[in-house]
């Protein structure tokens, strides 16, 4: 699968499909991985943009995918280019002192 710029809930939800299919897992199978019902994979795959963002991220583990955040200046830079990876990201956040 090639690095590719997420704008929607319906092209996350085809790139873990894509991904899934690579890795020749059912909907069940990623689903048991996942602690999850088949139905949420079904709806994730299907781009429902209201999908529990713990389970989004813990997909994209499971399927050997890397989320990145970027900020919008950097949009026509290659993902592999790409200064934040979301683990960073929450590294920083959990460093961070609370105001």
């Amino acid at each position: 699968m090639k690095d590719v710029i997420l704008r929607n809930a319906e092209q996350l939800g085809a790139a873990i499909r894509l991904k899934r299919k690579e890795r020749n897992l059912t909907q069940n199978e990623l689903a048991k991985l996942l602690g999850a019902e088949r139905k949420w994979v079904l709806n994730l795959e299907s781009g429902n943009s209201k999908a529990e963002i713990g389970l989004i991220l813990r997909a994209v583990e499971v399927l050997g995918l890397r989320a990145l955040l970027v900020d919008k200046g950097h949009v026509g830079r290659r993902p592999n280019d790409m200064k934040a990876p979301l683990d960073l990201v929450f590294q920083r956040l959990q460093r961070a002192p609370c105001k």
